[in-house]
């Protein structure tokens, strides 16, 4: 060869790429060129002229040795990820209680990148995700993949774990010094990365040496703490401040808006809302769960209003059971704040398009919502309730609602029967039962006569929805 020798080369491939598998084929035996294959581990030395039978044997052997190599490959990495994931969540906990495991894992961590110390400055970022996104299962390794690539440009170190659903821990270092600049670096990069629209990103104080990780992921915590009052997507880098003095106490708005909610004016309820908003949002200092109580006796209030008021669907106790259920799993304070404004809205629509309900149509319907799960529940004994007539309950109710008061019944158990099939947990022939239908085989005839659906096939497409 014009430049190197053949084992020249071989020796600078195995140099730059140490896994390459090698297979020495020479016209004649040469001492040096048999040393060479030796330290080189090569599969076989392949004399002149070729043996072809002996050349493919040869060949299969490399392959077989490179798919070899390669599960050894992966299972060494495997062992050092979960190896590093175990360190990021030890770093999680204080580091007088988990010594012991940091110190052995950061030690077996650094001698990969043959260093001594890599903890010289650090810090922790935190994202965390909203409970309803469907996270897939890729969503996580992608994002540790990326940021490790974009770290490595800016000589950083990155270690990840799932702390708990919907909450990632990454803790970032390297030997050299670096300032807020690169943690805002960092946020910014892992901000534009994450697959899902609903997200905070805390990041925690920098701090020097293994042992002060703790302090970093600890300001991260509380930094993410506050991050319910902010809209979501934000990225949480300062500590909470106290907010200014001017702001109002939002415990006493909330009176004012359960005040007036009972005579109810579209200009003052809207008001005190808006007011009720800006003393909370961006308010670090409040405690979620205080806000949480808080609009659900506001949601509770306007609810039994409704009831008070004898307004559509206020009967049906699932409106405010799901209301609950909704507030209970909202990520962010504006996302709780529009549910409260929704129903606001809402109640007051239905206040303005009220028409009140005769006396008698109205004792019906209670009567129905009360017993609808009796089976024997008859127009008799509705009309007997009412202190009417059969007929003429019958009339009456036809009149004011434009439906039989057969209708009625059956439309109410079937739609009730429709919110029960929402939970997978209930058998169909026990809905069936609670809603008043002694047999199932006509409750399903029913149920289809009135969605275009079985219950079973309800239930299939209510779930995939």
């Amino acid at each position: 060869m014009p430049k190197m020798s053949g084992i020249e080369m071989m020796n600078r491939i195995h140099t730059l790429m140490p896994d390459t598998i090698f297979i020495f084929m020479s016209g004649y035996s040469d001492k040096e060129y048999l040393k060479a294959a030796i330290r080189l581990q090569a599969v076989n030395y392949v004399e002149k002229p070729l043996d072809i039978q002996e050349v493919e044997d040869t060949v299969r052997s490399a392959i077989e040795r490179r798919h070899a190599l390669e599960q050894a490959r992966n299972a060494e990495s495997l062992t050092e990820s979960i190896s590093a994931a175990h360190l990021a969540l030890c770093l999680t906990m204080p580091y007088s209680s988990s010594r012991e495991s940091v110190e052995d894992l950061s030690r077996r961590y650094c001698a990969r990148y043959g260093s001594v110390d890599l903890f010289h400055a650090a810090f922790t970022v935190l994202l965390q995700t909203d409970e309803k996104e469907d996270l897939s299962p890729e969503f996580f390794p992608h994002l540790q993949d990326v940021l490790h690539d974009f770290a490595r440009q800016l000589h950083l170190h990155v270690i990840a774990a799932e702390k708990k659903p919907n909450l990632f821990v990454f803790h970032l270092f390297r030997k050299a010094s670096f300032s807020e600049n690169t943690v805002k670096t960092i946020t910014s990069f892992l901000s534009g990365h994450i697959a899902v629209k609903n997200w905070y990103i805390s990041a925690g104080q920098i701090v020097n040496g293994i042992q002060k990780l703790y302090t970093s992921y600890s300001s991260a915590a509380i930094r993410l703490q506050s991050s319910f009052f902010y809209n979501k997507g934000t990225v949480l880098l300062k500590d909470p401040g106290i907010p200014a003095p001017a702001r109002e106490d939002p415990g006493k708005i909330s009176d004012a808006l359960l005040a007036a909610l009972k005579n109810p004016d579209r200009d003052t309820l809207q008001q005190l809302q808006e007011r009720l908003y800006r003393s909370i949002y961006e308010n670090p200092v409040l405690l979620r769960g205080n806000i949480q109580n808080m609009y659900y006796r506001l949601l509770d209030a306007v609810f039994t209003q409704r009831r008070i008021r004898q307004l559509p669907g206020s009967g049906i106790s699932s409106g405010f059971d799901n209301a609950l259920d909704a507030l209970n799993h909202c990520f962010s304070f504006p996302e709780l704040h529009d549910m409260l404004k929704s129903a606001l809205a809402k109640y007051l629509d239905d206040v303005e398009n009220y028409v009140p309900v005769n006396s008698s149509v109205y004792l019906i319907k209670t009567y129905i919502r009360q017993h609808y799960n009796n089976p024997m529940l008859s127009t008799k004994e509705i009309s007997e309730y009412v202190s009417l007539s059969a007929s003429y309950a019958c009339t009456v109710f036809k009149n004011e609602t434009g439906q039989t008061l057969n209708q009625y019944l059956t439309e109410f158990r079937l739609e009730r029967a429709k919110e029960l099939l929402a939970d997978p947990r209930n058998n169909i022939a026990d809905i069936a039962a609670s809603v008043g239908y002694n047999d199932s085989n006509y409750f399903g005839k029913a149920f289809k006569k009135y969605t275009g659906q079985s219950p079973s096939d309800y239930r299939e497409s209510r779930n995939q929805t």
